[in-house]
């Protein structure tokens, strides 16, 4: 077999001049369609294998891939954006329309808050990818707070597999009874769940819940935080 790297001649499954997997396919149609299914379908590597270990053992998983073990795990931001994907293809499919509009006179005390909950609400939606992703930072600070056990970076990474495994569980409530994924309490639970799994304290449980539920209260806080900045700032770019 000659390597299509270096042009080594040799007989083994890796190149032993430079390392390249030997027999690797050229790139066409069908390679990359094949690729592409065996990563979100293959129990053993890829986007299947990162859910069946958010169920089975989360905290392996996290603490395999935070420690240099990459085989078979789907990253997590790859991870991220199809769990988004998915979750924005089903959304768009099956969400209902809806046309609520609050005048003025009904609103003569909240009406700021409305406009700016209505400004942010359509900048969000008109960037609901990139605002998801976002997510995983704010998510990160708040565990990087309250569990200082990995550097921030990790944080992001664990907030990756977490956000993106809350937000695929989020997709079967949403189906059933077209919850919005942030006002979904389904996600915030599987995020207070995948939370717990993966930073528990098996020797001091109370200690575990305070941080677990300050944790997710920072999130939370953060989260809507952001939403009212950006709400006051599209709305006084309105005016």
């Amino acid at each position: 077999m000659i390597c299509i790297s270096c042009h080594t001649e040799h007989h083994e499954n890796f190149c032993p001049n430079c390392g390249e997997r030997a027999g690797v396919k050229k790139i066409s149609f069908r390679s990359t369609i094949e690729d592409a299914f065996a990563t979100l379908t293959d129990m053993d590597k890829g986007f299947l294998f990162n859910i069946k270990a958010m169920v089975v053992n989360p905290q392996k998983l996290i603490i395999d891939y935070l420690m240099g073990k990459r085989k078979g795990i789907l990253n997590p931001i790859s991870f991220l954006i199809i769990s988004i994907s998915i979750y924005l293809v089903l959304e768009a499919i099956f969400k209902t329309p809806t046309n609520i509009e609050v005048s003025n006179s009904q609103n003569i005390l909240f009406n700021e808050g409305y406009t700016i909950g209505k400004a942010a609400g359509l900048f969000i939606k008109s960037y609901y990818k990139y605002f998801l992703i976002f997510t995983i930072f704010l998510l990160a600070n708040s565990t990087k707070i309250t569990y200082q056990k990995f550097n921030y970076l990790e944080h992001v990474a664990i907030s990756s597999f977490v956000i993106g495994f809350a937000i695929l569980v989020s997709i079967i409530p949403f189906l059933l009874i077209n919850f919005p994924l942030l006002f979904n309490p389904v996600y915030y639970i599987i995020l207070l769940v995948m939370i717990y799994r993966i930073f528990k304290n098996t020797h001091n449980k109370s200690d575990s819940l305070i941080l677990l539920f300050t944790s997710l209260l920072l999130f939370i806080i953060q989260l809507f935080l952001v939403i009212f900045i950006v709400g006051l700032i599209m709305n006084y770019k309105s005016w």
